[in-house]
């Protein structure tokens, strides 16, 4: 049957796995992303992991397939709409690209869609007949999997959550999910909290500059007051979010991922308090809120299922 290779080409990471279809990578390269070489230097560091890999696993005789998770909206035919972290990306025809370049069939879809069908498979969605995914890292991204395939909307995607509307905490006026919650985010409102207010965050990071969700999050453990505002308004306004999408999609489960889901016992609390405010009560029972269970190799276990 014959093995495939799964990428994972994202803003700051870049994933390369070996393993059979449908299956978990036997090994996986990975490396950080240049932001400021653009996308051709990111090619370029893709053509030198797949070879490393290819040659350290027997050579290309035992590869069929390719399928590549990548950082943003993707059209039907394998062509990058748009990136929102590195230039150089828009319209470019990612798919066409691979295949001439390694001449055999590749496959091409959003990297949050190809990680909801990793944990569809594979991980805390398993068994599941409609399953939601929610990454939160340095964006916010979604996938939805029904009867174990991705719903790609019209062809270009769906469940883009991070590109929906929540009211923002300090004036109500509507603001982009990701622009509020993604861990970017909580480190930047984090930051502007701490050059006007009494913080121990700075004292925890050594600098307002350091300051990230992961400084964020300990301070809140800790009783910063300032911290857990913050982590408060972060999961209201997920909790709008997800409500609105379990009420508009009553899915079996909701799983969290990426790196802002690895706090801890007090940010799932506040998060699931928040999801269940805004659920039909006649849905709680029914769904599940979860976290991931695959880690920082979600996307390339799911390119090889794609």
């Amino acid at each position: 049957m014959g093995n495939v290779l799964g990428f994972e080409i994202g803003g700051t990471k870049l994933q390369v796995g070996i393993g059979p279809r449908n299956g978990l990578p036997e090994q996986i390269l990975r490396t950080t992303v240049v932001p400021q070489n653009g996308a051709a230097g990111i090619r370029h560091q893709l053509e030198e992991l797949v070879e490393n890999i290819v040659l350290s696993t027997g050579g290309w005789n035992r590869v069929n397939r390719i399928g590549i998770g990548f950082g943003g909206p993707v059209s039907a035919s394998g062509v990058i709409l748009k990136s929102f972290q590195i230039e150089g990306w828009n319209n470019f025809p990612l798919r066409e690209w691979a295949e001439e370049r390694w001449n055999i069939p590749v496959a091409v879809q959003n990297d949050a869609s190809t990680a909801a069908l990793a944990e569809a498979r594979h991980g805390a969605g398993r068994n599941s007949g409609r399953f939601i995914y929610i990454t939160i890292g340095s964006g916010v991204g979604g996938g939805y999997v029904v009867n174990g395939e991705i719903d790609v909307g019209q062809g270009l995607g769906a469940l883009e959550i991070g590109h929906t509307w929540v009211p923002h905490p300090e004036n109500t006026a509507p603001v982009e999910l990701e622009n509020l919650c993604s861990g970017w985010a909580i480190g930047r409102r984090a930051r502007e909290a701490a050059a006007s207010e009494k913080s121990t965050m700075s004292d925890l990071a050594g600098s307002i500059e350091a300051i990230d969700a992961k400084v964020v999050y300990r301070a809140a453990e800790e009783g910063d007051a300032v911290a857990l505002r913050l982590l408060q308004e972060t999961c209201s306004g997920l909790g709008i979010a997800l409500g609105n999408v379990v009420n508009l999609l009553h899915p079996e489960r909701l799983v969290i991922g990426g790196g802002v889901s690895l706090m801890g016992g007090l940010f799932w609390n506040l998060l699931r308090t928040e999801i269940q405010k805004r659920m039909l009560p006649l849905f709680q029972p029914k769904v599940e809120l979860l976290p991931a269970e695959l880690g920082e190799d979600v996307v390339v276990v799911g390119a090889l299922s794609l």
